[in-house]
């Protein structure tokens, strides 16, 4: 079984991508799923959809949370999504 793949969407200097990247190390450590980190200051179109409006937690195209995540809440909304599929 493959686990979730979650494209964070953050950018430097940022505090709360700081806190979502210290969640998603959690959830990765406990075996829940794989992420990465993507910096919309390098992308334009990035840019444009996600602006100021950062961290975004992404999976399968849908966006997950935004600005701020918790361990539990990521962990439960992991669940959902495996369910649903």
């Amino acid at each position: 079984m493959m686990l979730p793949h979650i494209r964070l969407m953050s950018r430097q200097a940022c505090c709360l991508c700081d806190d979502a990247k210290a969640v998603l190390k959690a959830a990765a450590a406990d075996g829940l799923c794989t992420w990465e980190e993507v910096n919309v200051d390098c992308d334009k179109g990035l840019l444009i959809r996600y602006g100021m409006d950062v961290p975004v937690l992404v999976l399968n195209d849908r966006v997950l949370f935004k600005h701020r995540v918790d361990r539990e809440e990521l962990a439960t909304a992991l669940q959902q999504a495996e369910t649903a599929c």
